[in-house]
């Protein structure tokens, strides 16, 4: 008596493939992300700095630097993010493709299970016992029993191997899942990246613009600095000769009220901060002439002559007004940027007496003084600070 079968009871499923992330994939996704956690910590750092300096008056140079570094750490951001999301997308593929291996597989087994449910319930739940009571000797019961159990053992094989099958095509669509979330993640910082790169650069933009403002501001101070400097050496110069003239025709030379004895104790013109001294003062990447010191004080607070003198010019000028004393000797003081002048030229005035109130800038009321000494060639500005009291 034949048997029939659906398949050999010999056969043995293949391990079913389990939804693991490729240890090179894996390597390789670490390593970004220790870099992009350097990276990150290297912009926070970048963001305190630059609220640092913020706020600084010689701080845009080291400002736009900053900006520039941010931007270069946001270009390293982006390339981490390709990195990251090439190896996903690397990963994904793999993952896609094991799992429809995975699908056929199951597929294929399903077909097997249902082909083997079939036959069984053809023959009926008594096919088996059949099967041994028409065994026509005890060595054919013992083979028909052996050949029985194999199937038995075939057939749960098959169910097993459907479960694992199905098992593991459910992980395969989970990781899949979760790689897509973790591929969206990273487009998403991507987006979010390109957004603050793209802020960095207008960021940029701007403190460029304004530095070509300030640029052209400070050109346009120092070609009015120049100006003013020039117009007042050739008053200095012009008063000068005035004066030798009035001694030529006098047949006297005059006398001045200041001397070496007064270095170290004229009272200052008003109280208040030192804003520049005397000399060269560097701003940023400008040179601006100094010949004299500027003071803060509140606006229209009186300003007040160093010595006696005779007011030897009371002029106008962009900055505000110039009231220039001489004191006798080739020696002058000049008083700018003041505003209401309450002396006229040829006036004498005594020491400490008021010849005008504190003007300046809106935002930064101040004035500017300078002494002069006989010189060469003509009256030139020394350091005012020499002559003046020391404060404590």
């Amino acid at each position: 008596m034949s048997v029939a079968v659906a398949a050999s009871p010999t056969w043995t499923a293949p391990a079913p493939a389990v939804a693991q992330e490729s240890p090179d994939v894996r390597r390789r996704l670490e390593e970004s992300e220790g870099r992009l956690e350097l990276i990150r910590e290297e912009r926070q750092r970048l963001r305190r700095e630059l609220e640092g300096i913020a706020g600084q008056v010689s701080g845009d140079s080291a400002e736009l630097v900053n900006i520039e570094r941010q931007i270069a750490a946001s270009a390293s951001l982006l390339a981490e993010f390709d990195v990251q999301r090439l190896a996903l997308s690397e990963q994904l593929t793999a993952m896609t493709r094991e799992m429809l291996l995975t699908r056929d597989e199951l597929a294929a087994r399903r077909v097997v299970l249902r082909a083997r449910l079939r036959d069984i319930y053809k023959r009926g739940p008594l096919r088996t016992v059949e099967m041994l009571l028409s065994s026509r000797s005890f060595s054919d019961l013992l083979n028909r029993y052996r050949y029985l159990r194999d199937i038995a053992v075939f057939d749960r094989m098959l169910v097993d191997d459907v479960e694992k099958l199905e098992d593991t095509l459910a992980d395969l669509r989970g990781g899949l899942s979760r790689e897509s979330d973790r591929i969206a993640r990273v487009r998403a910082e991507n987006l979010r990246e390109y957004g603050e790169l793209e802020r960095l650069e207008r960021q940029r933009e701007e403190r460029l613009r304004r530095f070509a403002d300030r640029r052209d501001e400070a050109q346009s101070t120092l070609a009015r600095l120049a100006a003013e400097e020039a117009e007042l050496r050739a008053l200095m110069a012009g008063l000068e000769e005035r004066r030798r003239s009035a001694e030529r025709e006098a047949g006297a030379a005059s006398v001045s009220s200041l001397t070496t004895g007064d270095l170290g104790r004229l009272a200052w013109p008003v109280e208040g901060e030192v804003l520049w001294r005397f000399g060269p003062e560097r701003e940023g990447r400008t040179t601006i002439p100094r010949e004299g010191i500027g003071i803060a004080a509140p606006r229209g607070t009186p300003v007040n002559a160093v010595d006696r003198g005779t007011v030897a010019s009371v002029a106008a000028r962009a900055s505000g007004q110039t009231v220039i004393l001489d004191h006798g000797g080739g020696f002058y003081s000049s008083y700018q940027k003041l505003r209401d002048v309450t002396v006229r030229e040829g006036q004498a005035v005594g020491e400490g007496e008021a010849i005008g109130y504190v003007g300046g800038d809106a935002t930064r009321p101040h004035i500017e003084f300078q002494i002069y000494e006989p010189g060469t060639v003509g009256p030139r500005a020394v350091d005012p600070v020499r002559w003046l009291r020391g404060r404590p």
